[in-house]
């Protein structure tokens, strides 16, 4: 199983103390967790300059899914897509929402925008936690 969590998850695993959080300590154990450049962008923007080096320390050893061109275009694509249909959705999720579907990941959320991205990208899968 391939795995994605989104920056809600990576908050609730730096704060620590919740079920979530063992859980993905678990999972980056068994090195089945990707990361993506919106959710470190996201997470190193909300973090304070003196905490970075020990995040970006933390999440350096991911298997990082870099995305080409076509995926970029699908990201706008599928964000034209959603407006046209009155349900946007911020452009950081959808391009989240690709990472997912170009590393064949699962996505963990806490984020309910993403169910509006699986009406355009039907192949985004989430992960249930357990």
């Amino acid at each position: 199983m391939r795995l994605l969590p989104d920056t809600s998850i990576w908050i609730e695993f730096f704060r620590g103390g919740t079920d979530a959080a063992e859980e993905l300590d678990d999972l980056i154990e068994r090195e089945t967790v990707f990361l993506c450049g919106p959710v470190l962008a996201e997470l190193l923007a909300g973090v304070p300059p003196e905490r970075r080096a020990a995040v970006s320390l933390a999440l350096g050893s991911l298997r990082f899914v870099d995305l080409e061109r076509a995926d970029w275009r699908l990201a706008g694509e599928v964000a034209y897509e959603l407006d046209r249909r009155g349900r946007p959705v911020p452009l950081m999720d959808v391009v989240i929402a690709i990472a997912c579907r170009r590393a064949e990941a699962r996505l963990w959320t806490r984020d309910r925008d993403f169910d509006r991205v699986r009406d355009a990208v039907p192949e985004l899968d989430f992960y249930a936690a357990r």
